[in-house]
């Protein structure tokens, strides 16, 4: 489990101090407390918290007076000013001294939290990572398939990438894929939101600077350049450089140099270069927003990734991915995906993508109270018109039309088998009918458990199917997922399993 990130809470009211501090601890964060600013100032070294939050208006030292002296001993400290007496003025001297964030009371514990993720993930963590493999992209689907190819191609070059597909889509976990595949695998993996940092300090964390360079450069730093010599860097949302930015990009890929503010010598560096957008730079070119030299610097191998409605096969994959991944994460059975719930997916349009199917299956996850995942889940979550002629699932404890006895041995006590009507097969519930093929009436005793039924019928079709895990499921119109974990139960349970002929056991 990854350790939690550290926050510092300074404020010098006790109680808004306690709850930000509890808010913070709920949403997974370790969060510890200092009464004003300079208490805080004693708490902080270099890497021991990262990120404070602070209130404004504080007896002694203000949040603004903190803000300046925290900037000065850690310059990557991401710092949030909160207060009730916001304005225009203070927000940009807030800015000015390097504060990312500025939130004005009263706020909620959700806006909280999602502001200090922005802080954290655009300031001082870096996402610099060493990965052992490159990550496995989940995907049946041709077109993707292709740039996949493409794109482990191109990984052992040093050529600039730049990959444009619709938010959500993943072009960062493509952009891990390429580091991972290449011979820059061993070094850093550095990422920077080109949008999420202001104009006013993006320069700096791109390029650095030193010490002197402005009023609070009170040391040097290196900038994600630098940072990732020898690996990779990742520009994120690069459509939304500043001009002028720009420009000092394109330098930078020309001579393989960086010129840090306020320095007096360029940098040599070696970064293999990619550069994400949503947006289409072609248009922005002609619009004049984008350079058209930068464009061709940066389209060297340009590669394309298929928003999830363009990849319907694709969908029930990655639903039925996310469902084990976050049943695991918080100690759930892994639950079963009916085909109703596929139904009502495959009607909604997805314009968050990826990143909007894994929200809303995790939301399903954590908040359903059954085995088994229906369209039901997702009345609250999709559009009504997801739902429109899909016909109702039938409560999940009366789910068993392929295990229901038929009426002959209606009248039979337990265990003892009524007489068999012509052709029928008189069974065990205790084993498994072996060498029967598919259709053969079968017998059996009333009163069984639903294990009992269960195991006796996923057993016996299983046997009649010569093993074939796949046709199992699609013939009890149950989920392949669900086949495998019955069959390691009743494996564990001392029951015979029925071989594949393949002599596989996941096909």
């Amino acid at each position: 489990m990854a350790t939690p990130l550290r926050v510092l809470v300074v404020d010098d009211d006790p109680g808004m101090r306690d709850g930000m501090a509890m808010s913070l601890k709920r949403s997974g964060f370790f969060a510890e407390q200092a009464r004003g600013g300079e208490e805080a100032l004693r708490m902080i070294r270099p890497g021991a918290y990262d990120a404070v939050v602070t209130d404004l208006r504080m007896p002694g030292m203000d949040g603004l007076q903190l803000t300046a002296r925290l900037k000065a001993v850690d310059p990557t400290l991401p710092v949030l000013l909160i207060t009730a007496f916001g304005s225009l003025e203070t927000a940009r001297e807030a800015m000015r001294l390097g504060a990312f964030d500025f939130l004005s009371k009263p706020f909620s514990p959700e806006e909280l939290s999602s502001a200090l993720n922005k802080a954290l993930k655009s300031e001082g963590h870096l996402k610099a990572e060493e990965p052992a493999e490159a990550p496995v992209i989940l995907t049946q689907d041709p077109a993707l398939g292709e740039t996949l190819a493409l794109a482990r191609r191109a990984a052992d070059s040093r050529a600039t990438i730049l990959i444009q597909a619709e938010s959500g889509t993943g072009k960062e976990l493509l952009a891990k894929l390429i580091h991972g595949s290449s011979p820059r695998r061993s070094g850093p993996f550095v990422a920077i939101n080109c949008a999420a940092i202001p104009e006013n300090l993006l320069e700096s964390e791109l390029f650095g600077y030193e010490k002197g360079a402005f009023t609070g450069a009170t040391g040097m730093k290196q900038g994600r350049f630098e940072q990732a010599d020898g690996g990779t860097l990742v520009l994120d949302e690069v459509g939304e450089l500043p001009l002028g930015l720009q420009g000092k990009l394109l330098r930078v890929l020309q001579e393989r140099t960086v010129d840090r503010l306020g320095g007096t010598r360029p940098i040599p560096v070696d970064v293999r270069l990619i550069a994400l957008t949503n947006r289409d730079l072609q248009a922005e070119v002609k619009a004049g927003r984008f350079r058209e030299d930068l464009y061709y610097r940066l389209n060297v191998i340009p590669l394309d990734l298929p928003p999830l409605r363009d990849r319907p096969g694709d969908l029930n994959l990655l639903a039925a991915h996310f469902a084990e991944r976050y049943a695991r994460e918080n100690d759930r059975t892994v639950p079963e995906l009916v085909p109703s719930f596929f139904a009502a997916l495959a009607r909604h349009p997805w314009a968050g993508n990826i990143r909007e199917l894994e929200n809303v299956i995790q939301r399903c996850v954590v908040l359903s109270q059954g085995r088994r995942l229906s369209q039901q889940d997702l009345h609250w979550l999709l559009p009504a018109e997801a739902f429109e002629g899909l016909p109702e699932d039938p409560p999940e404890s009366i789910r068993l039309e392929a295990w229901t006895p038929p009426p002959s041995a209606a009248s039979a006590p337990r265990r003892e088998a009524a007489a068999a009507p012509a052709g029928a097969v008189v069974a065990d519930p205790q084993k498994p009918l072996v060498g029967v093929p598919m259709g053969t009436p079968v017998v059996l005793p009333l009163g069984l458990s639903l294990p009992e039924l269960e195991r006796f019928w996923l057993l016996s079709t299983l046997s009649a199917l010569k093993g074939n895990r796949t046709h199992c499921a699609e013939q009890l119109d149950i989920a392949l997922r669900t086949v495998r974990n019955k069959i390691n139960e009743y494996k564990a349970d001392g029951f015979a399993i029925p071989p594949s002929q393949r002599g596989r056991d996941d096909e």
